[in-house]
């Protein structure tokens, strides 16, 4: 698809603020390396936005939203001022740790077909140094921008300009560096009134019920102890975004372990999808880890703690027995028909 306008706007983080700071825009020329750079984001965005986002209805409940009039308002005209309430709108939203940035929108079209690309790059400080014939100029510069062309947001939406389309898009956060974390909230949820695709409780519920099959499913014992390691320690990435291939790396399924949990997914395509990690959902449908000995015995607790409850540890390597010790008062007793 065709690149046909860039404008960049330099927001300020104003979250906040009553009167919002004057935004200065520009237009950028179709040449140079900033245009090269630009038209590589645009070109490569389909690929690069992972996450897939979509337009949150109005408090009514209609389809109508804010964010998305701008941008399509934008794509019909093409000219700076329009652009320039979509710069306001994300300064407004941007808060002093986020810091300065500098804002780009591209549109390109293609027959009944249109395409925007929103980028947001961070300010960095550094050091001009410029030698002259005998003697060396250094200034100290507080805005600079690209100094990474690989560190920035950036959301892309595609379609016909039609009340029915143009309402998903994709998302990528490329400076966000911990794990688990892909995309910074206030870019999504505040700037482009937006939510992920998958809801917290519709993506955690799949995550748990493809771990509690593929332990139930799997033969392996080491795909066994690696599922049930993660559960334990799955609250670790409570509130983050995931997916289940996320998780399964973050994790370090080997690819046996891997292989158990994509068995059980209904679709290739749904391990990919990603979601915020819900604590709670999780819970509901794995509160309790069981482990069934040879000697009949079987032992359960809470999945997040049992570790903690049981302490476990190596009989003999050879025969791979283990020896589980715990202490607490009793506090019930029961009798069952069939095991837990």
């Amino acid at each position: 698809m065709e690149l046909k306008t860039i404008h960049c706007f330099l927001a300020q983080p104003s979250k906040g603020e009553e009167t919002q700071p004057t935004i200065g825009g520009a237009a950028v020329p179709k040449k140079g390396p900033l245009f090269t750079m630009l038209k590589g984001v645009f070109d490569k965005a389909e690929s690069e936005c992972r996450i897939d986002i979509s337009f949150n209805h109005n408090a009514n409940g209609e389809q109508q939203n804010d964010c998305r009039d701008l941008l399509i308002a934008y794509i019909t005209s093409h000219k700076v001022a329009v652009g320039r309430s979509i710069g306001v709108r994300l300064q407004s939203v941007t808060t002093q740790k986020s810091g300065l940035g500098l804002f780009f929108l591209m549109a390109g079209s293609e027959g009944q077909r249109a395409k925007l690309v929103l980028s947001r790059f961070p300010a960095d400080q550094g050091i001009l140094a410029e030698q002259k014939r005998n003697s060396l100029s250094v200034e100290f510069l507080e805005k600079v921008f690209m100094k990474s062309a690989t560190a920035y947001k950036s959301a892309v939406y595609e379609g016909r300009i039609t009340p029915s389309d143009f309402w998903t898009g994709r998302a990528v956060d490329k400076q966000i560096n911990l794990p688990g974390d892909h995309v910074a909230n206030y870019w999504i949820r505040d700037f482009l009134a937006s939510d992920f695709t998958t809801t917290p409780a519709a993506g955690t519920k799949r995550l748990a019920v493809a771990l509690r099959a593929a332990m139930s499913l799997t033969s392996d014992s080491e795909a066994k102890a690696q599922l049930a390691a993660a559960v334990t320690l799955a609250s670790s990435v409570a509130g983050t975004v995931t997916s289940v291939n996320d998780f399964c790396t973050r994790f370090g399924f080997s690819p046996e372990t891997f292989e158990a949990v994509r068995k059980v997914m209904k679709h290739e395509n749904l391990m990919a999808e990603h979601f915020q990690f819900d604590v709670a959902e999780f819970i509901r449908h794995i509160a309790f880890r069981s482990i069934e000995l040879s000697n009949g015995g079987i032992l359960t607790a809470d999945a997040s703690k049992f570790s903690d409850v049981f302490r476990q540890e190596s009989v003999n390597d050879a025969e791979k027995t283990v020896r589980f010790t715990t202490e607490g008062k009793i506090v019930d007793q029961r009798l069952r028909k069939v095991k837990v």
